[in-house]
């Protein structure tokens, strides 16, 4: 009976942990936000230009790697039927053309409340156009000599897409190849600081020999299960097979490497006095960064980085990672004095409502000689 890949690789050095921590992750939601359809309509009187710029959105990597269906048409700006599909309208015009059917548009679709960027065409270094179709979300496109400056349009419009939020980063990747390598940095960048920020957290208990032990583990755990969604979802964002049992298999080696690595780091930093917790915080940061750019490569080109290749990835990493844990045990430390300040401002307001208290409650007592029961003399 042929055995699943999962069982294969777990019979393999340091993949049976990884895998069990693997097969508990809940990749669903990853999958349904990247697999959710979407229309992005590029909209103008020029439809050849408009439709230059939908295929722009789909020059990145693994570009063969889309699915079946257009995420990013061109439009004539009178086709209310593309317009009313889309999920992200971008009205293109030109910086010295009057702008009056593209203000109509725009009015109409805020109205609607479409999610809606305004990209105007000019030659660089012109000042942006004044017209107030401009006010909102607008990005210009640079000219050189009349041409188009493809590289530099690609940039500004996937960020500006980006930033209106209205599809899913996962989505916009797994679509259209030009959001790939944008959104994938911005992933590992977010995972590797959110691991950092775990590992302070869970470093400050360790100190607690009391709570090593417990803390340690559920740290190996929530980091492992990190790395492997962040791992799944460049995947996915790079228009790989969506099946997670599929996926992570051929990955895992990548994974799994990287794990033991921070892992061995870790517990060797844990055996020396006096380290504090600042480089568990880098080593969490460098590890989990080394780990997203040694699966993004191979997703890329099948290329798996070599020994020294990830070692040189892992200490540029691992700089970053300390100047990020000193920032966030600054930021901690600064929090705790606004919090200790705050317990004092309340403890002295406390301190003022209760001294009036007293005073009212002071009791008028008679002189010491009727208190003792001795006779007045007449």
């Amino acid at each position: 009976m042929a055995r699943s890949p999962f069982s294969v690789l777990s019979s393999f050095g340091p993949f049976g942990s990884i895998l069990s921590v693997l097969r508990e992750v809940d990749v669903r939601p990853a999958r349904i936000a990247a697999e959710t359809p979407f229309l992005i309509a590029f909209i103008s009187r020029d439809v050849a230009f408009a439709e230059h710029l939908a295929n722009l959105m789909y020059r990145g990597d693994r570009q063969a790697d889309t699915p079946p269906y257009r995420a990013a048409i061109g439009a004539p700006i009178t086709d209310a039927a593309q317009i009313s599909r889309a999920n992200v309208v971008v009205i293109v015009t030109r910086a010295d053309q009057q702008p009056d059917e593209e203000l109509r548009l725009k009015r109409a679709l805020e109205a609607s409340n479409v999610p809606l960027l305004v990209c105007f065409v000019q030659e660089r270094n012109v000042p942006p156009p004044v017209h107030s179709v401009t006010s909102g979300h607008a990005v210009t496109l640079p000219l050189e000599n009349g041409a188009l400056d493809e590289p530099a349009a690609i940039e500004r419009l996937t960020a500006a897409i980006r930033q209106l939020k209205a599809i899913d980063d996962l989505a916009l990747a797994r679509h259209l190849p030009a959001f790939r390598q944008p959104v994938i940095r911005a992933l590992i960048e977010d995972v590797a600081i959110a691991n950092a920020t775990y590992s302070l957290g869970s470093g400050l208990l360790q100190i607690n020999p009391a709570t090593g032990l417990p803390i340690a583990v559920a740290d190996t755990v929530i980091l492992t299960k990190n790395q492997a969604i962040m791992a799944y979802k460049i995947a996915l964002a790079m228009g790989l097979p969506p099946d997670f049992k599929h996926v992570m298999p051929q990955i895992a080696g990548v994974i799994g490497g990287g794990l033991v690595f921070r892992q061995l780091a870790r517990s060797v930093i844990s055996l020396v006095p006096g380290l504090g917790i600042a480089p568990k915080v880098a080593i969490s940061f460098a590890g989990t960064f080394a780990i997203g750019e040694a699966v993004y490569l191979w997703c890329c080109s099948g290329e798996r980085l070599t020994a020294d290749g990830l070692k040189a990835i892992y200490m540029r990493a691992l700089e970053r990672g300390r100047d990020l844990a000193a920032g966030l045990q600054r930021r901690r430390e600064a929090a705790a004095v606004r919090r200790a300040r705050r317990r004092a401002e309340r403890s002295t307001e406390t301190e003022m409502e209760v001294e009036p208290a007293l005073r009212e409650e002071v009791i008028e007592l008679p002189p010491a000689s009727r208190r003792n029961g001795a006779a007045q003399v007449g």
